[in-house]
């Protein structure tokens, strides 16, 4: 059953400058895009998925997302994943049905549904949100964040008070609920970045 209470949000605004080439539009052997398996795998446990994306790239992502799916960068003195969970977040934050966000990286494209749906094992979200935990730290670009946090970091973002823009640094200080990684799931959280790690993983 797809959460109504959340809304699923496709990180892929960054500028893929390693990669070369817009990551989004990568695939794997026998997959379609990461944008697309990321949008798909979202939709299957949100209603409503959203993609975050910078302005200038609509007019290409419009060909493989409905237009009104799109969520294009909206604050001006902002960079980073914090710009897209913002802009995100600001299209909700007055809507009193909507409680969560899950957000995911499109150059996450091992990521499983499995591991996904385990966000919304917690019976109820405090703090920042439900977040995993792997040997790099809490790992902010695949996480069920907290409407009522962002308010609040939005809210210290506009008093320019937010202390740091690092995704990571604010979910740990807004103390989350933290899942660890299966071992059998840990390649979900490879993060492709490189034309070298499109390599499959050994495991």
């Amino acid at each position: 059953m797809r959460a109504i209470d959340s809304v699923g949000i496709v990180l892929a605004g960054g500028n893929s400058s390693r990669m070369g080439r817009d990551k989004s539009f990568l695939s794997l052997k026998s997959q379609k895009f990461f944008l697309l398996e990321s949008y798909k795998k979202l939709k299957f446990l949100c209603k409503n998925v959203l993609v975050s994306i910078r302005e200038e790239q609509r007019e290409e992502y419009s060909k493989h997302v409905p237009n009104e799916f799109l969520v294009s960068d909206s604050i001006s003195n902002l960079q980073g994943p914090l710009q897209g969970i913002f802009s995100s977040f600001l299209l909700f934050q007055n809507d009193p049905n909507i409680k969560n966000f899950l957000i995911l990286a499109v150059d996450l494209p091992y990521m499983r549904i499995k591991t996904l749906a385990r966000l919304y094992s917690k019976n109820e979200i405090i703090g920042s949100g439900v977040f995993y935990r792997t040997e790099e730290g809490i790992e902010p670009l695949c996480g069920l964040y907290s409407l009522e946090y962002l308010r609040f970091l939005f809210q210290e973002f506009e008093k320019g008070v937010l202390n740091s823009v690092s995704p990571k640094l604010l979910v740990q200080r807004g103390n989350p609920s933290l899942l660890d990684v299966p071992e059998m799931e840990k390649s979900s959280f490879i993060n492709l970045n490189s034309p070298e790690d499109l390599r499959p993983p050994k495991s």
